[in-house]
């Protein structure tokens, strides 16, 4: 069927009305018309491209040969400015549908968006192999190994694709899959790679306190923005020297080691046993003495503390619990910093944070993810 699409959504997913109700396409951009088929799933219809009929103004061809194959990118096929005012606006809805927030007190609920570079700044990634030995990722919603260009993928520092480039033709790979990490001066760390013995922490710097990783653990991906995206939390906790704060999904102490230099004391609580080692090796490697890190469930650890009056919140995709906004509340803590990386779940908690009397004041929006669907988002929230 023929379609136009009307605007990008959550998901990175073009927009499009049926007779029969909406289909969402992928790999779609605002003004295209497209001859698309369309399946059901659910109670949504999703749709793939056929043929582009007309496209869009703001439609560019992609630089990566299997843009479109691989499940990596989303907004590789417009302008990156453009790409950053989609992004916006998913935000932007998001709130408006499931927090039912239009506006913040100092007016539109976005105050700032912090750019990235484009290409070549992601710092790990998990290469996937197939029965074949191809190396490459998943294609969309799929286990399918879409194998990596010649050149490497555009989103990954130089160096890895360096490295890949390297292994790839010298070494036997077995069905499964290896990781590859770099820090800021290009130095490679690798497990799973065929007769190289596995590295089991990888290091770097951010903000100048150093950090030592395990090679499996989570730490933010864009070394680029990281940096900027910290100093943001930052400045929207406002910390003064007799703050007590907990730290919730704090990892291997990333924000908690950064700010620990003007607050009181930190606490941080994690439930990933390898990244509270970390944490807590990195906070004696920095000598940082006022943080104290704490594993278990967030709900758990922060029950069984008191006097804390600042809050910063991190977790993962699928956002918080109501018995753990429920346990934050009991706190009373004034000021809460909620860091995340989905527009969706991040709106439906703001939206219960709201109904115990507490006030989105301001959002920023970092783009950790550049051409992806994916953003960060970094907020703050006061008691009202």
């Amino acid at each position: 069927m023929e379609v136009e699409i009307e605007k990008i959504v959550h998901g990175g997913y073009g927009f499009a009305r049926l007779a029969q109700g909406i289909c969402l396409v992928p790999f779609a951009v605002p003004g295209d018309i497209l001859d698309i088929e369309c399946s059901p799933e659910d109670d949504v219809a999703f749709g793939w491209i056929k043929k582009i009929i007309r496209p869009s103004l703001y439609r560019k061809p992609s630089l990566c040969p299997v843009f479109g194959l691989c499940g990596g990118c989303d907004f590789d096929n417009m302008d990156y400015e453009y790409e950053l005012n989609l992004k916006k606006n998913i935000l932007i809805e998001d709130l408006a549908r499931l927090a039912e927030v239009t506006r913040v007190p100092d007016g539109m609920p976005v105050e700032r968006v912090i750019y990235s570079m484009e290409y070549g700044y992601r710092n790990h990634a998990g290469f996937k192999v197939d029965s074949k030995g191809n190396i490459g990722f998943f294609r969309k919603k799929s286990h399918e190994v879409v194998p990596l260009p010649d050149n490497g993928c555009k989103l990954l520092q130089e160096e890895i694709n360096g490295y890949v480039s390297e292994i790839r033709n010298k070494k036997k790979f077995k069905e499964g899959g290896f990781r590859i990490r770099a820090d800021t001066k290009g130095n490679i760390y690798r497990k799973g790679v065929p007769d190289i013995e596995d590295d089991k922490f990888c290091y770097c710097y951010i903000k100048g306190v150093k950090f030592r990783i395990n090679i499996d653990d989570f730490f933010q991906v864009n070394n680029f923005v990281t940096g900027k995206w910290v100093s943001q939390i930052e400045l929207y906790l406002q910390p003064e020297k007799n703050d007590i704060i907990a730290d919730l999904f704090c990892g291997s102490g990333l924000i908690a080691l950064n700010l620990a230099k003007n607050v009181k004391s930190i606490i941080g609580i994690e439930l990933n046993k390898n990244a509270v080692r970390s944490a807590c090796y990195n906070a004696d490697w920095n000598n940082i003495q006022n943080v104290s890190f704490v594993r278990g469930k967030a709900e758990q650890g922060i029950s069984s503390i008191s006097n804390v009056n600042k809050i910063i919140l991190d977790p993962p995709r699928f956002g918080l619990q109501k018995s753990l906004i429920t346990a934050i509340v009991k706190l009373s803590a004034r000021v809460i910093v909620y860091a995340s990386c989905d527009t969706a779940t991040f709106s439906r908690d703001v939206k219960e944070f709201i109904k115990t009397g507490y006030l989105l004041e301001k959002i920023t929006l970092v783009d950790m993810f550049p051409r992806t669907k994916h953003s960060e988002v970094v907020a703050r929230i006061v008691k009202s």
